[in-house]
């Protein structure tokens, strides 16, 4: 009951696209948003929530296609809103507002990093011969170029729009660029390998669910990884029924913070031995200032 009065009144609100909890407490209106048609079910959101609020529901497939994504629940009676989850969705599926702001908690309470990520755009260098290629190659339509136009031709590139809350960073805009005008950082960085052996003939639901297009089909029909094109979320992962695919987080650029919060999470991403490594590497760096700062006297 204690508990209960403590977290507020919580109520949940489910629509065909999106899923919204509401929380009101005397100094606080939060409101947590799942956008579905966003969510790829790739189960970081589950793995890292300290509450064990989230859960993943499985792909519904048929014939070796995908016929409805998997889906991330909610159960509104254990959420805490602490919003670890809207930190570390790879495809911004959940969004989290504090009295109309948005804001996520564990990053106000400096518990949280922020993700180091980002996107650019040099105007400067764009050309009309380049068939406005970076919004093409965009796989979540997350970036607009503004044109001058003669007739039906382009004569002139006036700004290339980008929606950061769309962008996954998956990179295909940077290498599309004939003149190197776009400029991605990722922020988690891995690797991930495919045993076609264990491909069953015609399944193509890894295909399907990648948010950023990076599995395709090759001309005997089975699945390979375009990695640079990879935001290692996990979804095909999370999805294949044949457990074919191997997928391992070895880093997340985040901004300096000091947190067991935040190293229990980034545990239950990474390898315990990628994590270890990074350790040791800041320890050793922290030693190395000490026995320089020891020199100069």
């Amino acid at each position: 009951m204690w508990d209960r009065m403590k977290r507020g009144a919580v109520r949940e609100h489910k629509r065909d696209t999106e899923l919204v909890l509401e929380r009101k407490l005397l100094p606080f209106h939060q409101v947590l948003k799942l956008d579905y048609a966003r969510c790829v079910g790739c189960g970081i959101c589950v793995s890292v929530c300290p509450a064990e609020a989230l859960a993943l529901h499985p792909a519904v497939v048929n014939n070796g296609e995908l016929v409805k994504k998997p889906f991330v629940g909610v159960d509104s009676t254990k959420c805490t809103f602490c919003g670890e989850c809207v930190v570390l969705c790879p495809t911004t599926a959940l969004k989290m507002e504090t009295n109309g702001e948005d804001k996520i908690p564990v990053v106000e309470k400096e518990v949280f990093p922020v993700l180091l990520k980002d996107i650019t755009a040099d105007v400067g260098k764009c050309s009309h011969l380049c068939t406005l290629a970076c919004e093409k190659e965009c796989p979540m339509e997350a970036i607009k170029v503004e044109v001058a136009r003669k007739g039906e031709a382009v004569v002139k590139i006036l700004d290339v729009t980008i929606d950061k809350k769309k962008c996954v960073f998956c990179g295909r805009c940077e290498l599309a660029c004939p003149q190197n005008a776009l400029h991605v950082k990722k922020p988690i960085h891995g690797t991930i390998r495919l045993d076609t052996d264990v491909c069953p003939n015609g399944c193509r639901i890894c295909v399907d669910i990648c948010p950023s297009k990076a599995i395709v089909l090759d001309p005997d029909g089975k699945p390979t990884v375009l990695e640079e094109f990879c935001i290692y979320c996990g979804a095909c992962q999370t999805s294949c029924p044949k457990e074919a695919i191997m997928l391992k987080r070895t880093r997340v650029r985040h901004s300096e913070i000091k947190s067991g919060a935040w190293i229990i999470a980034l545990e239950k991403l990474t390898s315990s031995d990628s994590l270890f490594k990074r350790f040791c590497a800041k320890s050793a760096k922290k030693l190395q200032a000490i026995v320089s700062e020891i020199d100069r006297f």
